[in-house]
C-alpha cells in the first residue's frame, strides 16, 4: 500500500469531524480525532482560511467551499435540475430538494421554493444526514447495492422493518417519510437512475403536516419530474 500524507489524513479527519458533529471547538476536535490540540487548532484555521469551516458563536462548521465542492461533484444533475425544480416548485407551490448521494448520507444540493403558501418547508443546501432518515435518504438507499443496504439498515432501529420498507419502496418507485428529520415535515422523493443504473441523487417534495394530504395527488407529477431529469442525463 502507497504512503499517505499524515497531515493530510488529519486534515480531511478534521473536517468530516465538523461535518458530522459541528458546531464544534477545537478542543472537541482534538478530543474527537486523538490529535494535539495545538495541530487541531492548525488545521482549523487551515481549512477556515480556504472556506472549507467557518467558525460560528458556538463553533466552527463547515463552509463555503464544501457546498461548492458538492456543486461540482454533481454539476450534470444539477445543471439538468436546476430550471426544472424551480419550474416545478412554481407550479406545485410547494418546496422541492435535489439530494446528492455522499457515502453514507444525503447532502442538499438545491433546493426551489414553492411561493404559494406562507408556511413552508426549508433546508439548508449543504446540510446532509443519514441515508435511513428521510424521504430523499431510503429513495437513494433502496437502490444502492446490497453490501450498502446492509450496512446502512443496520444502523436504523429496526434493521428488519427498515430492509421491508426498501422493499416496498423499490416496488412503489418512490419513498415516502413524516417526522423523521423534522417534527410536522411530510416528504416524498423519487430516485434519479442514471442510463447506467446508478442511484446518485433524489428529488423530494417536501410539505408541513397541515398539508400531508396533498402528497398523494403531487407523487405522480414528481415522479414524471424525475424521469424527465434522468431522460436528459
Amino acid at each position: 500500500m502507497a504512503e499517505i500524507s499524515l497531515t493530510g489524513d488529519q486534515m480531511l479527519t478534521v473536517l468530516e469531524t465538523v461535518a458530522k458533529k459541528g458546531p464544534v471547538s477545537a478542543v472537541d476536535v482534538a478530543r474527537a480525532c486523538d490529535i494535539n490540540r495545538t495541530v487541531a487548532y492548525r488545521l482549523l484555521v487551515t481549512l477556515e482560511q480556504r472556506a472549507y469551516i467557518r467558525r460560528g458563536h458556538d463553533g466552527y462548521i463547515l463552509g463555503s467551499a464544501v457546498n461548492e465542492l458538492v456543486r461540482q461533484l454533481d454539476r450534470d444533475i444539477s445543471a439538468i435540475a436546476r430550471p426544472l425544480m424551480g419550474t416545478f416548485a412554481n407550479a406545485v407551490g410547494e418546496t422541492v430538494v435535489l439530494h446528492y448521494l455522499n457515502k453514507d448520507e444525503a447532502v442538499v444540493t438545491e433546493q426551489a421554493l414553492g411561493n404559494r403558501h406562507l408556511v413552508r418547508v426549508q433546508h439548508v443546501p449543504g446540510s446532509r444526514h443519514p441515508l435511513h432518515l428521510g424521504a430523499s435518504g431510503w429513495a437513494m438507499l433502496a437502490f444502492q447495492d446490497q453490501k450498502t443496504i446492509a450496512r446502512v439498515v443496520k444502523k436504523s432501529d429496526d434493521p428488519i422493518a427498515a430492509q421491508a420498507r426498501i422493499e416496498q419502496i423499490r416496488r412503489d418507485g418512490y419513498a415516502i417519510s413524516h417526522d423523521e428529520l423534522q417534527m410536522g415535515v411530510h416528504g416524498v422523493a423519487a430516485p434519479l437512475i442514471e442510463p447506467d443504473g446508478r442511484c446518485n441523487a433524489g428529488l423530494a417534495i417536501l410539505v408541513p403536516s397541515s398539508r400531508a394530504d396533498t402528497l398523494p395527488a403531487l407523487t405522480p407529477k414528481l415522479l414524471e419530474l424525475a424521469a424527465n431529469v434522468t431522460r436528459q442525463l
